[in-house]
């Protein structure tokens, strides 16, 4: 009777359907003008349209049939059947994933100044955005400002855009897709 049930659970498992927001691999079935078609093995067909296959930087007519596409399921069932898939969503969550380990292994960033505001600093980490606080610049280059004002410190921190800086990431909110730096190197 244990086999009998083991078995069983085999099957369980396989069939169990995969769930929104997971990460799928899956080869091109087929192309349209509207995107394209994937076999989701042991589930079912998925699509991905055009304007997002554009929008993560793949050429449609350079895609192939047998071609393996890895992508994010954000509906399992669209109106016509299919199940949608973004390659721009898989890539954002890659990009998170590597900047949490980043974090996780505390390296230390060369990144360049975007912009600044009344508060910091705007970097940008693989195409995220990052903000370093003004309370995170190093000794050496918090604004040092007589009768210091928002405006006054503004003016200062404008003087770091376009030059790098090193930091590490102190924080990431992945949800709100936040990423806080600091200046101030801790080993």
């Amino acid at each position: 009777m244990k086999k009998e049930k083991s078995h069983f659970q085999d099957y369980k498992d396989i069939l169990k359907p995969p769930k929104e927001g997971i990460t799928i691999k899956g080869k091109v079935i087929e192309k349209t003008k509207k995107g394209v078609f994937l076999d989701l093995e042991d589930f079912k067909v998925g699509f991905i349209r055009r304007e997002d296959l554009s929008l993560a930087g793949k050429n449609i007519s350079k895609i192939k049939n047998g071609d393996e596409i890895l992508s994010k399921i954000i509906d399992l069932e669209n109106d016509e059947g299919y199940t949608d898939l973004s390659l721009v969503k898989a890539r954002e969550d890659s990009v998170w994933k590597n900047i949490e380990d980043i974090r996780d292994k505390n390296e230390e960033l060369c990144l360049k100044v975007q912009s600044a505001n009344k508060g910091g600093l705007i970097l940008s980490l693989d195409g995220c955005n990052g903000f370093l606080p003004a309370s995170q610049l190093s000794e050496k280059n918090y604004p040092k400002v007589k009768n210091p004002t928002p405006e006054k410190i503004f003016e200062e921190l404008k003087k770091f855009v376009g030059e790098e800086m090193k930091v590490r990431i102190i924080k990431i909110d992945t949800r709100t897709r936040k990423l806080i730096l600091s200046e101030k190197i801790r080993v």
